[in-house]
């Protein structure tokens, strides 16, 4: 009798238990079949010119919840960051950065603004820039998304994900606020120190949750 694929969900916890139980760094895997089906029209889109299945790696990463509890999580994203992302999440654990949640945004329906409302922290997702038609460079597994409710995206049109709208002014967003990422704290300087741009910089608009190769 054939065996059976484990359903994503069971795949994603056999490879969380590899982990020893205090390793704050975290693993890479090629993605596996039962992932790469998930992902398939939802977030990535064959002929869209985002990264093939080969370009990329799932991320097994230990990280701290707001409660303080160890937690796996999961990103899917560029096989040619996977090390530095590992680098920067194991530096975030050790800072004691609290994450809530970390899964792949194919779990959301492919959906950005469902990702960021339930304050999920992801990275691959084959999809353009909002309001425009470039790719992202989520679209590569090139960018990543932190807590997106402490860390929303602010322009002159409002404030995503709604919930956001508590951490959007710089009153909002000082020091010993739980998830907030600052200037100059442990987050910027972890990505900072392997060339990563933030875009809490951005002069038009702030991304506050916004971490990329290109700084864009």
């Amino acid at each position: 009798m054939p065996l059976r694929p484990l359903p994503c969900a069971a795949m994603l916890a056999l490879l969380a238990s590899a982990l020893p139980a205090q390793e704050p760094r975290g693993r890479a895997e090629p993605i596996p079949d039962a992932l790469w089906q998930r992902m398939q029209g939802v977030s990535r889109h064959p002929g869209l010119g985002c990264a093939g299945r080969a370009e990329l790696r799932l991320l097994t990463i230990p990280h701290h919840d707001f409660t303080g509890d160890r937690r796996l999580g999961h990103l899917v994203a560029a096989a040619t960051e996977a090390e530095t992302l590992l680098d920067v999440f194991a530096a975030l654990y050790q800072a004691g950065y609290p994450i809530q949640q970390m899964r792949p945004v194919h779990e959301f329906g492919g959906r950005d603004a469902l990702s960021m409302a339930a304050n999920n922290t992801s990275a691959f997702n084959c999809r353009r820039v909002g309001g425009g038609t470039r790719l992202s460079d989520h679209a590569f597994g090139t960018a990543v998304d932190i807590n997106p409710v402490q860390n929303p995206y602010v322009t002159r049109g409002g404030t995503a994900p709604a919930a956001g709208v508590d951490f959007d002014q710089p009153a909002e967003r000082g020091a010993g606020v739980p998830g907030v990422i600052r200037e100059g704290d442990a987050v910027v300087r972890a990505f900072a120190a392997r060339g990563w741009g933030w875009g809490g910089t951005w002069r038009s608009a702030k991304d506050y949750q916004h971490f990329s190769r290109s700084g864009r």
